[in-house]
């Protein structure tokens, strides 16, 4: 029985698909899609239940792969439709969301 590894087998991103804005949602996003306080996202992002990387110096960004979160929802049973929510949510906590409307 051979139990040689194979090569390029480690699951570790290539540094380039870390840098793709359009892979990654902010903790604000999920936070926003599962309805919980971007606390409860940091949480379950410090625990493990979410796998997340920072970005950036000192306490940086916290970013969350979408292949993540979708494997969180189906870990989970939510609905995989969240994923979609997520990424329309805005990236800040400052931003509108785009379902917000505005009295002017």
């Amino acid at each position: 029985m051979d139990t040689t590894v194979p090569p390029n087998t480690d699951p570790t991103p290539a540094p380039s698909a870390l840098t793709d804005p359009t892979d990654y949602l902010t903790v604000p996003q999920v936070a926003f899609a599962l309805r919980l306080s971007q606390e409860t996202v940091w949480r379950m992002a410090r625990s493990g239940h979410l796998t997340s990387y920072r970005v950036g110096n000192g306490r940086g960004q916290v970013r969350i792969s979408r292949d993540a979160f979708r494997a969180y929802l189906a870990a989970t049973g939510l609905p995989a439709g969240l994923s979609a929510v997520a990424a329309a949510a805005p990236s800040s906590s400052r931003e509108r969301s785009p379902w917000t409307k505005t009295g002017r």
